[in-house]
């Protein structure tokens, strides 16, 4: 496979452009200073904790079929057992990740959360999507769109009708329908990836996003592979230094970036109207 560049644009960054397109600019220009601000710093407990349980969700659909294999009416939500299971999980994996971190993480909330999140799915679609996910074609396998310059790794892929579909995880509250449009963006541009490598007749027009356990099952649409696009020459643009208009206002109160961004802003604000 071709090797990636400076020039490339990764999914990743796709997904933070259609966020906050200003924030991937500052996030991109602290990189490039070698100085990533402290929000993307993998020792940050938050982050720290987001990566364990990322990996608790790639192993949680073998975990599940286990447990309905040996009861299929068993309910997930307060089972003693099933949180056990899940409090070892957690602390496993948490010294793989990072043995010296000595954070102290609540992890119970975040156990109930996905117990319950996981009854949610099966009530909607049984075990199908635990079956599907449980038995991967790839686990974060890397994939390039030379033409594009476009770069991703999907947690998984995963096989359904005789086709292939990306499967992401998302460790956050889902909407009440569907999934957040930043993240069908995302899905869109898996599937892109998949197509310039298998062949488009033989990748679905769906995706699966797993919430924290609670599985959205989501087409996608013309439209949204047309924003890929889009993400792409703007993150171009970005990547050339230029500051993109756009920002999302609502992100503004928890972004590292904020002081930033607002000192640009007042600085363009004072050449047009002569603010001393």
């Amino acid at each position: 496979m071709k090797e990636t560049n400076d020039k490339t644009v990764f999914v990743s960054e796709i997904r933070m452009w259609t966020a906050c397109p200003k924030q991937l600019y500052f996030k991109i220009s602290a990189e490039k200073k070698r100085h990533p601000d402290l929000i993307f710093n993998e020792k940050r407990a938050g982050v720290f904790e987001n990566k364990i349980w990322r990996e608790i969700c790639l192993e949680l659909p073998a975990l599940v079929l286990e447990f309905t294999d040996e009861n299929p009416d068993v309910v997930f939500a307060e089972n003693q057992e099933f949180e056990e299971r899940l409090r070892t999980m957690f602390q496993e994996i948490k010294r793989e990740v990072d043995e010296n971190n000595s954070s102290v993480i609540e992890i119970e909330k975040g156990i109930k959360e996905l117990s319950r999140n996981i009854d949610l799915t099966i009530q909607r679609s049984g075990t199908a999507l635990f079956e599907a996910a449980s038995n991967p074609i790839a686990v974060e396998k890397s994939y390039l769109f030379e033409k594009a310059d476009l770069f991703g790794a999907p947690p998984k892929v995963l096989a359904a009708d005789g086709k292939q579909l990306p499967y992401l995880i998302k460790i956050s509250k889902a909407p009440s329908d569907g999934s957040w449009e930043s993240d069908r963006i995302t899905a869109a541009a898996y599937l892109i990836l998949l197509e310039k490598q298998i062949g488009r007749q033989f990748v679905s027009d769906s995706a699966i996003v797993d919430y924290f356990g609670d599985y959205r099952t989501i087409r996608i649409r013309p439209q949204d592979r047309r924003k890929v696009f889009r993400a792409i020459r703007k993150i171009r643009d970005i990547k050339k230094g230029k500051m993109p208009r756009e920002k999302n206002i609502r992100l503004c109160g928890g972004c590292v970036y904020k002081e930033k961004c607002h000192v640009k802003a007042k600085s363009l604000f004072s050449k047009i109207f002569g603010e001393e």
